[in-house]
């Protein structure tokens, strides 16, 4: 892919679509002709740039578009707020206060969040929100 934009908020997508490589239009014939042999031998090509801007962003979130994908599944904004107060050890009431929601709503978010991960449990949902890194690695261990 050729391009003069900011991919990170398209980097999964683009890569789903069979994208194997990364160039600015900035770079020169010589940095373009190598990445285009480079893809050709089927070698990934990532500037150091872009890389280390993936390598943020995911330590942070997994999109910066407010979606957490898990195959066809989407958690919502709030869903995803929720994951990450249950990974940092919060009850239900201490959710409810940081997030100015009531406790019923929690609940419900809850059992949205778990019938989306096809879990049973708050250990479980983290278990797999961690595999599919929809919360960070280190937030949660277990």
């Amino acid at each position: 892919m050729h391009s003069g934009f900011d991919l990170i908020s398209h980097y999964n997508i683009l890569i789903e679509v069979g994208v194997v490589g990364f160039i600015s239009k900035l770079a020169t014939l010589e940095q373009l002709k190598n990445a285009i042999r480079c893809a050709m031998r089927d070698e990934a090509v990532i500037p150091l740039q872009l890389l280390k801007q993936l390598r943020r962003a995911s330590v942070t979130s997994v999109t910066q578009e407010g979606l957490r994908k898990l195959g066809n599944l989407t958690l919502a904004d709030r869903e995803q707020e929720i994951l990450n107060c249950i990974a940092r050890g919060l009850t239900n009431k201490e959710i409810s206060d940081e997030l100015f929601l009531s406790k019923r709503t929690i609940e419900y978010n809850l059992t949205k969040i778990f019938n989306k991960l096809k879990v049973s449990s708050r250990v479980e949902a983290l278990q797999v929100a961690k595999k599919f890194g929809l919360i960070s690695k280190q937030s949660v261990d277990f």
